[in-house]
């Protein structure tokens, strides 16, 4: 049984890892949406994201194979890889997911019950490790990581799951996203073959080493919007 089925995984493989990344990362993602959107975090792990979409007003839910969270009534145990998600067609006005199909052997079946779920128009946000930035070590970092993504097979399986869909790279680096003119150095800075945790013990401070790191470990992001049948 794969690790991500035991209730310790979010734990282990992500500790220390709490910060004000994913309020910072909602309000960037989630700011052009109106406040009366209905949201799903699909992957939601132990809520971090899903209630940094709520604090913004949204009406939100969170979907999952774990049950450690912190969202209450908001949360529905679901194995993401089997049998349809519970909720009916044409429910949801956005659709939400980092870092989860990389997990999946047949992530389609995730595209395609999203498609299902969401509205017409409906938008699908979703977000993987790039292929291209972590061929080596850093996608097998979470040893539960099974399919990698390039940005053209991405939006294949989005075009294959009723989508229309542009994919394109994303850092993790929250002043990239008010100074997106710096994303050239980043890249240049990214090319120095600088060592960080957790392939090298040299003790940078915590926020040099996710600098380092999230210089050079870029993700693929999608918003893709589904099709509306003839």
């Amino acid at each position: 049984m794969s690790s991500i089925y035991k209730k310790e995984y979010i734990s282990i493989t992500y500790k220390g890892a709490k910060s004000s990344y994913p309020e910072k990362f909602c309000k960037y993602i989630f700011s052009d949406f109106s406040k009366d959107s209905k949201i799903l975090d699909v992957g939601c792990g132990n809520g971090d994201f899903t209630l940094e979409i709520s604090k913004l007003g949204f009406g939100v839910y969170g979907i999952d194979i774990g049950e450690e969270n912190k969202l209450g009534d908001k949360f529905v145990k679901v194995d993401l890889q089997n049998g349809t998600y519970p909720f009916s067609d044409n429910s949801f006005d956005v659709v939400f997911s980092k870092s989860v199909i990389e997990h999946m052997r047949h992530p389609d079946f995730l595209f395609d019950e999203v498609s299902r779920i969401l509205k017409p128009h409906g938008v699908f946000i979703c977000l993987t490790p790039s292929w291209k930035h972590s061929y080596k070590e850093q996608f097998y970092i979470d040893h539960t990581h099974v399919t990698p993504f390039t940005r053209y097979s991405l939006e294949t399986l989005c075009e294959l799951s009723g989508f229309e869909s542009e994919c394109s790279y994303f850092y993790q680096l929250p002043f990239l996203w008010k100074y997106p003119f710096l994303t050239p150095f980043i890249k240049l800075f990214a090319l120095l073959p600088i060592p960080y945790r957790p392939f090298s013990k040299i003790r940078w401070s915590k926020k040099i080493n996710k600098f380092i790191r999230f210089s050079k470990e870029a993700m693929l992001i999608s918003r893709a919007k589904k099709k509306c049948s003839a």
